[in-house]
């Protein structure tokens, strides 16, 4: 799933490169993909249309185009997007839809498990996209600030991880940074919002906004293709077993809810008692290092 800094990206070099482009041909692999909300085809809705502007809206992108209508797209586990020179012959079964421009470029949207949704929309009814209009405080806005984030947090109950990934609170964090940045406050991913101390809510603030800003910053300075998900700068996430970049000590995984934390026992202690004292196991024991404690 393309997280923040990668839609910051993704939205970047697809607007630099099809913006203003006329769309000559639109192919479509899979349906099943499609929620139209206009009566048009989306060929008939796209056909000689241009693009006028693509921008993130938390974990959506948003494509605008002629005639007032909006192309939202919601890649989900696996979706993800190809910007290609020229257009492929034939499309493969991943491939959900293929935009063709007139300079020969083709944008593809593919998703080999189905799960993403392409919204096609007149503005005035882009609210009524599923949990277009419910997103949270967008993080790279100015409106997120600590006196907000303190509100926020303030009225929750759950695990910090969880709160974390409410995307109608907090628009949006994914999985991969949601542990990262809880790496860098030093914050177990199970600790309840309601025993973080008024320094940790700060420390947790601070480090959204510095761990996204790195991330936007490293994935934009690697200038990998859109497609290609840059993750081998992070510290803990999909390191299980790995020394810890701070400590040494061995990256372990416990699971939050329905997915899986990655961190560390040592530089991110627990407030309460686990089924197991991830810092008394060796850093390459027989264990796999994960608990539902």
């Amino acid at each position: 799933m393309p997280e923040l800094p990668d839609l910051v990206h993704i939205a970047d070099k697809i607007g630099r490169a099809v913006v203003d482009q006329p769309i000559v041909d639109v192919r479509v692999g899979d349906p099943v993909v499609l929620r139209l909300m206009v009566n048009r085809s989306l060929a008939a809705a796209l056909c000689k249309n241009s693009i006028r502007s693509v921008e993130r809206r938390g974990h959506f992108l948003r494509l605008a185009l002629d005639g007032d209508l909006v192309l939202v797209v919601n890649a989900m586990l696996a979706g993800r997007f190809v910007l290609s020179p020229t257009a492929t012959a034939r499309l493969g079964k991943s491939v959900i839809v293929a935009l063709g421009f007139q300079d020969g470029q083709e944008l593809r949207y593919e998703d080999e498990m189905r799960m993403g949704k392409i919204y096609l929309a007149e503005v005035t009814h882009e609210a009524e996209i599923p949990g277009y209009r419910d997103l949270g405080v967008d993080l790279l806005s100015a409106e997120f600030d600590l006196p907000l984030f303190r509100t926020l947090i303030a009225r929750r109950r759950e695990q910090v991880r969880q709160f974390m990934l409410d995307k109608s609170t907090l628009a949006s964090i994914g999985n991969a940074y949601a542990d990262e940045i809880l790496f860098a406050a030093k914050i177990h991913p199970k600790t309840f919002c309601k025993n973080l101390s008024s320094e940790d809510v700060e420390t947790l603030f601070h480090s959204i906004r510095q761990t996204l800003n790195h991330a936007i910053a490293e994935i934009r300075d690697r200038g990998e293709p859109i497609e290609t998900k840059v993750r081998d700068f992070l510290s803990v996430r999909g390191k299980a077993r790995q020394p810890c970049p701070v400590c040494g000590n061995s990256i372990r995984t416990v699971r939050v809810g329905r997915a899986d934390a990655y961190f560390c026992p040592s530089c991110q202690p627990t407030d309460r008692k686990l089924f197991v004292d991830f810092r008394k196991l060796p850093p390459k024991g027989g264990t796999k290092g994960s608990t539902k404690g």
